[in-house]
């Protein structure tokens, strides 16, 4: 055989072999792409349900003390990441990235918003229209530490404009019209100095059997003493816990960044938020300080969610 037929002969093999190659590559894609949604969905092992009446969601009702509204199917996959999650959140004592090792949200809000300014100040805000949905009345809301920032304030009240609001700051402030009341105090835990303890405040201002739908904090590491008196005073005492619905709030680190004893005391009060029924739902560092400053937002839940087992 000429070597012009052996070539010949040899191009056509490769030639040959190249097409079908580029057939199966071809098919492939084809079939991909036309079972697209078919393929997924056999990777994944869980549809979220939808169109659920309030019929249907009898038992997320109940361990979300009436906040969501699920099938059971999706309220237990809810509890299954959260336990996840929670077993994961205390990693490192080290102060060096501990907001980036520790702490992450157990469980998400659906229409989860930002609220007040769109850099420092703003909070997030678990389903706000929530609150006008259950036809909840007598809205009471809480914000320590304003510093003469507003925005917060009037976001909330645009959206929850029956709401009662009241602003609280070491300085004098004056609340927007129709917005807030402010009043001048300094929050801790009651003992240090003049602060004023979370059930100081309720009392003088007559709020003692009412509940907190949203308490805002960011007083510039005063949350530690704040929300410690809150937690031990009611297991030291057994009062009567006032009921928040959601707390959002910045937390500080203090001390050096070779210190851990402030990380050790973080953990703590994330593990009193936990044995009192709060769950994360948002997580944000502040940028101006990442190492040492971070927001959280919380959402209280029935205690059967975080004991019960189906």
């Amino acid at each position: 055989m000429s070597s012009v037929a052996i070539k010949s002969f040899s191009l056509s093999s490769v030639t040959k072999n190249v097409c079908i190659f580029s057939s199966i590559i071809l098919v492939i894609t084809l079939y991909y792409f036309l079972n697209y949604n078919t393929i997924i969905t056999s990777y994944i092992n869980y549809i979220p349900s939808t169109n659920i009446g309030p019929k249907q969601c009898n038992f997320s009702s109940i361990e979300s003390d009436g906040w969501f509204c699920e099938s059971d199917s999706d309220w237990e996959l809810r509890k299954v990441i959260d336990r996840i999650q929670n077993k994961r959140n205390r990693i490192s004592d080290s102060r060096h990235m501990f907001f980036q090792n520790n702490w992450e949200p157990t469980i998400h809000c659906t229409f989860e918003q930002r609220i007040g300014n769109p850099g420092d100040g703003g909070k997030w805000i678990c389903d706000i229209h929530r609150f006008t949905q259950m036809n909840m009345t007598n809205l009471l809301i809480y914000s320590f530490g304003s510093n003469g920032d507003f925005s917060f304030e009037k976001a909330v009240n645009k959206i929850l404009p029956k709401a009662e609001i009241h602003t609280f700051d070491i300085g004098y402030f004056t609340c927007p019209a129709n917005v807030c009341i402010f009043h001048r105090a300094r929050l801790g835990n009651g003992k240090n100095g003049d602060s004023k303890s979370l059930q100081t405040v309720m009392d003088e201002l007559g709020h003692k059997s009412r509940s907190i739908h949203i308490l805002k904090v960011d007083i510039e590491g005063g949350e530690y003493d704040l929300f410690e008196e809150l937690f031990n005073h009611l297991s030291d005492n057994q009062v009567t816990f006032p009921y928040i619905r959601q707390i959002l709030f910045e937390i500080h680190l203090s001390g050096s960044i070779q210190s851990e004893e402030s990380t050790r005391r973080t953990h703590k009060l994330f593990e009193l938020f936990r044995a009192n029924n709060y769950a994360i739902f948002h997580k944000e560092v502040n940028l101006y300080d990442a190492h040492s400053v971070c927001e959280f937002a919380l959402i209280r839940l029935n205690p059967l969610f975080f004991i019960s087992h189906r």
